[in-house]
């Protein structure tokens, strides 16, 4: 155990170093046709639930929820320290292909497409003249706390960035090959047809994957892929980032100037 735990704290010293060199050199490189992709000091935060929940809700839910009040207070707190909200796919068109950015970015990310996203956030977003990124399992749309197609389109037409988080929400990285590729490529797919656009980032499901999952990812036209900081933490290593970007998951007691100072994104 004590072995196990002292290479546990190397790996993580190793981690923070490589996060180090990647926020210096962080801007794109070219070599060949490869894009060598490491993710800039541009943070990217992860939302899910905005609700209240009873405490005999589980913990996990509770966890990952945040009043509409708390949701307020951040999105201020992004307009005070001057940010500039991008989406997934502005980000990805300047680490692949050096696409200009205003200063200070940040992405505003929600995920799974839940009902309140609409009723909730949306109103919050339009009265900052915020975009933010929506990851949509498909295969709840329509459903009992999931928006509908007439909501997430009418977001998307008000400049929401709609993007794929596979078509049931599975772990990818335990699936076959042929269902990971058929959660992957079939999300994409029935995006494209109901949004009449390319969509080109996948959001992993808890954050997993594998490399059969990112070649999938790749091989299906998805320029980019997020996951969620701390997880698969070996895969830093990898020279092309566009596949691993790390999102910051918010949790219900957190606020971003918290965030801000412990994860050391700059926000003067």
């Amino acid at each position: 155990m004590f072995l196990t735990c002292g290479i546990a704290r190397l790996l993580c010293a190793l981690t923070v170093c490589m996060m180090a060199i990647s926020s210096v050199y962080g801007s794109p490189v070219r070599d060949g046709e490869t894009a060598l992709v490491r993710q800039q000091n541009i943070p990217i935060l992860l939302y899910h639930h905005v609700n209240v929940f009873s405490p005999n809700e589980s913990r996990a839910l509770r966890r990952w929820s945040l009043s509409s009040e708390k949701l307020e207070a951040q999105m201020d707190w992004v307009e005070a320290h001057r940010f500039s909200p991008i989406t997934m796919q502005e980000l990805i068109g300047h680490l692949k292909h050096g696409l200009a950015l205003p200063s200070k970015p940040i992405v505003i990310s929600f995920d799974d497409g839940l009902e309140e996203h609409y009723s909730v956030v949306f109103p919050i977003l339009k009265k900052h003249k915020f975009v933010a990124t929506f990851f949509i399992i498909t295969g709840s749309v329509g459903h009992l706390g999931f928006m509908n197609w007439g909501q997430i389109l009418q977001m998307s037409a008000a400049g929401m960035d709609i993007q794929a988080h596979t078509m049931t929400h599975p772990d990818l990285s335990v699936l076959s090959h042929e269902e990971a590729y058929d959660e992957i490529v079939g999300s994409k797919r029935i995006l494209e047809k109901k949004l009449n656009k390319q969509v080109a980032i996948l959001a992993y499901p808890f954050g997993c994957y594998n490399e059969d999952v990112i070649a999938i990812a790749r091989a299906a036209g998805f320029e980019g892929a997020a996951t969620v900081r701390g997880v698969n933490d070996g895969y830093i290593f990898r020279r092309d980032r566009s596949y691993t970007l790390e999102r910051y998951a918010i949790e219900r007691g957190e606020t971003l100037d918290y965030l801000a100072h412990s994860k050391g994104f700059d926000s003067k």
